[in-house]
């Protein structure tokens, strides 16, 4: 991150996950209006991070769920090695939580 905050630019690269993570569950043909993207919970949207911490639920049960720590490097970039990283990260998430909603017979 930059020696100085850009809350702007901040928010917008939050904004920007939340449509990449909603973009590969589309790819994996996963409505998207099923999954629930969230991006530090419960967290100071306005405190600076290097690290977010990334849930992608099912509905709203918590069994059906996963997580991990993303850098905030990875969220920034659009192209490039950490953008690789960020989609390869995201789309193993989903792919794991597509299993396990998958093992309780629900609709994907």
């Amino acid at each position: 991150m930059t020696d100085t905050y850009d809350s702007v630019a901040y928010q917008t690269t939050l904004v920007q996950t939340y449509a990449n993570v909603k973009s590969v569950l589309q790819r994996r043909l996963l409505d998207p209006l099923r999954y629930i993207v969230e991006i530090d919970a419960g967290l100071p949207i306005f405190a600076l991070r290097s690290t977010h911490q990334l849930r992608i639920g099912y509905n709203r049960f918590t069994t059906l769920s996963v997580e991990a720590s993303i850098p905030h490097q990875w969220m920034q970039e659009e192209t490039g090695k950490d953008h690789d990283d960020f989609m390869r990260a995201v789309d193993e998430l989903v792919l794991e939580l597509k299993s396990k909603v998958e093992a309780t017979g629900r609709p994907i």
